[in-house]
């Protein structure tokens, strides 16, 4: 055992040599790479070099070894080269994507280094969970949401998609428990759900949704076909036609998810504004839908008067932040 733990101790300080003289070796392509460019995009020698550069199954090197030494070598030199400059730069935000402030690269460093797992709070084994809790409850009070025990559930998810795979799931689970007491989607099946309470359709009402809203609609369960586009006019497709939600939620036998987008990823437009939230809001309760509102660009004064109608009014919602990966339910 004596032996084996001080194999492992070697072993151990090998990898952290091996580490510190990487992230040395990284931060210096770095500032070299900064110095030599001020394009966001790399030159067209880099990226077709580093296409080439990629293993081929036809190979006879495919899958052979090369030590990790010479795969750091191989990803700054060769591979890096081909990549965007984003991460230097406030100029680029293709996908959401801009400049890296030194300190968000340093706390990224540290996620990997020692690979929690947020989702499993088990006491005393990881205050994980707690710091991710406590830099929600922050991100609540930046945005000015209220107080943190009005967003009693709140996660930050790995993006868009799990977002709004997330935000319809819990929308999914209260429209179909609201026709009947003690029915769960979650316990009994989306199918045999509907079937105990008379639901023939459930709909996704937006307009403009992000094109992860289809892809979540799927995952859960819904199709692509439940998203239901709902424009206010030709001018102003973004805008929510609050006449044309009213008379999908006043369908027999159709339960609703509405989706806001709060801030349309290419314009950033909102769907709706502060006096057509008071009146989504009413027809949610008069119904018993489900609010989920899609904060696809963040804004915080455009978000204020949504903020103030969601949290002034007694039917459920979710908010999700695709730019940051949050979301909050009340």
């Amino acid at each position: 055992m004596a032996a084996g733990t001080h194999q492992d101790s070697i072993a151990n300080k090998d990898d952290v040599a091996f580490l510190l003289q990487s992230y040395a070796r990284l931060r210096q392509a770095v500032s070299e790479r900064t110095a030599e460019t001020t394009s966001t995009l790399p030159s067209p020698a880099s990226f077709e070099g580093a296409i080439a550069a990629l293993p081929h199954e036809d190979s006879p090197e495919f899958l052979a070894p090369c030590g990790a030494t010479a795969v750091v070598e191989h990803i700054l030199t060769t591979l890096a080269p081909g990549l965007n400059n984003q991460s230097l730069s406030g100029r680029y935000y293709g996908f959401v994507t801009g400049g890296v402030l030194p300190v968000a690269e340093v706390a990224d460093n540290v996620v990997t280094a020692l690979d929690q797992n947020v989702q499993v709070n088990m006491p005393g084994h990881s205050a994980a969970p707690a710091i991710e809790n406590a830099a929600l409850a922050m991100l609540v009070a930046l945005l000015d949401l209220g107080p943190g025990t009005g967003w009693p559930v709140r996660t930050f998810t790995t993006g868009a998609t799990g977002s709004n795979v997330l935000g319809l799931a819990c929308g999914r689970e209260a429209i179909i428990a609201r026709q009947r007491e003690g029915v769960s989607v979650a316990e009994m099946g989306l199918l045999v759900a509907c079937q105990a309470t008379g639901v023939k359709e459930i709909q996704v009402l937006t307009s403009m949704g992000h094109s992860s809203l289809s892809k979540a609609a799927s995952f859960v369960g819904l199709g692509h076909h439940a998203v239901k586009e709902l424009p206010a006019s030709q001018e102003e497709p973004w805008r929510l036609n609050l006449h044309a939600v009213e008379q999908e939620l006043a369908r027999e036998g159709v339960v609703n998810i509405i989706v806001v987008s709060a801030g349309e990823i290419n314009t950033g437009h909102f769907a709706t504004n502060a006096l057509d939230m008071p009146v989504l809001r009413s027809l949610a309760d008069r119904y018993g839908a489900w609010i989920h509102v899609d904060g696809g660009m963040l804004s915080l004064n455009s978000y204020a008067p949504i903020t103030a109608v969601l949290l002034g009014q007694p039917t459920p919602c979710l908010w999700s932040f695709i730019d940051i990966c949050g979301l909050l339910c009340i």
